[in-house]
């Protein structure tokens, strides 16, 4: 591709209509690969406006030395090419979230792409705002992804989506919730004395998870072969992809959410145990499955899980889980590099984000646990000093 365009001829020039008189013409030619082209458009009614028109064209050509072409393809067309040709940079369970938003996007599917902009796309949103903030930003990524391919293919120009804000209604459940070890307990065992082989699988899957801070995906696509009882270390290598499907359609993925992600961990002696007694009753290859064999979906174990913890008295989701390893591991005084490699976190700030909000809490803790001695001494001393008068 040519990096500068070559411009022979260059020019307004005028031209008569018999509706409107006088009106303005730009004209020139250009080089597209080292081949000639010809750019002509009319219908300027001044000069002025001509040379304007002129002097974009002319800087879009050299910028990406060829002429970008209007793009009149629908918001629905793009979207259904990008399914098509845009998705292999994106994990199966991301183009999943995608396309279960499509109702949600579906009034802006007739519009031109190039003709959606930021102030409809705002109140759009604006419109949503007594919907989930969750579902809302999700939402956002999910328009942003297709918007983002027109940008790649040279459809669009500018991403109109980035500038958006959106609000909602705020969830009640609080994913940094933490699981504590005592509910930890509770709920592993009530879920092992149902006696069922797919319930000792669902707790073994929370066992695993709150002992590695292993994500769900990761959990239900470990494999026999992925515990090494020798060295004590579990090879993180793969994840469960599960969006959508059917049972029996399950696979496994070595494409992780991060490079980061693919890490060899430490087995905890405890969950050592656990697993070498689990492999005794589990006759499959697979970490986690039900009693056929099949791998389970993380939403299934997630339904399951929730009817027991309920009984309990136990607000769980599974994530929590990852975040209770993270703050049981900074509470106990790891430091933060070692948290970092621990939680398999591509970033630092991610971690460091994780770090402050735990230590923000186990400094209200702290607070609330010294003037609450010493308002009890206080009381004492006082209740000694009226005893003495």
């Amino acid at each position: 591709m040519s990096k500068k365009s070559s411009k022979k001829i260059i020019g307004v020039s005028t031209y008569e209509t018999k509706k409107n008189g006088t009106m303005y013409r730009v004209h020139f030619t250009y080089q597209e690969n080292g081949i000639k082209q010809t750019y002509d458009k009319r219908g300027f009614k001044t000069k002025k406006e001509a040379e304007n028109h002129m002097i974009l064209v002319k800087a879009d050509i050299d910028k990406h030395g060829e002429l970008i072409k209007e793009c009149k393809l629908t918001f629905l067309q793009v979207y259904d090419e990008f399914l098509e040709v845009g998705t292999n940079k994106y994990q199966a369970n991301t183009i999943h979230n995608t396309t279960k938003y499509y109702n949600d996007f579906s009034e802006l599917l007739s519009y031109p792409i190039t003709k959606i902009n930021y102030a409809m796309l705002q109140r759009f949103f604006n419109k949503r705002k007594d919907k989930g903030i969750e579902t809302n930003k999700n939402l956002k990524k999910a328009i942003n992804r297709i918007f983002n391919y027109a940008l790649d293919v040279g459809y669009i120009k500018i991403n109109p989506i980035t500038r958006v804000t959106v609000t909602g209604v705020e969830n009640h459940i609080n994913h940094d919730d933490v699981l504590s070890h005592d509910d930890f307990i509770k709920l592993t065992s009530a879920l092992d004395e149902i006696g069922t082989f797919n319930y000792h699988a669902y707790s073994i899957a929370i066992q695993i998870s709150y002992y590695t801070g292993l994500r769900v995906s990761e959990v239900c696509g470990l494999e026999k072969k992925d515990i090494d009882f020798e060295n004590d270390l579990i090879d993180v290598n793969k994840k469960l992809v599960y969006k959508g499907l059917k049972k029996v359609e399950l696979y496994t993925t070595q494409q992780m959410k991060s490079k980061k992600s693919k890490d060899i961990i430490p087995l905890f002696k405890d969950l050592k145990q656990v697993l070498i007694d689990w492999f005794e009753m589990n006759p499959y290859q697979k970490v986690i499955c039900d009693k056929n064999g099949y791998y389970i979906n993380p939403d299934v174990l997630a339904i399951s899980v929730k009817r027991i913890s309920k009984k309990l008295d136990i607000d769980f989701h599974f994530h929590m889980l990852r975040h209770s390893f993270a703050t049981n591991l900074i509470n106990s005084g790891v430091d933060i590099k070692t948290a970092q490699e621990l939680l398999r976190h591509s970033n630092f700030n991610t971690t460091l984000t994780v770090y402050t909000h735990v230590n923000e809490e186990h400094k209200k803790d702290e607070i609330n646990r010294v003037f609450e001695s010493i308002c009890v001494n206080s009381v004492s001393k006082t209740d000694s000093e009226n005893l003495v008068n």
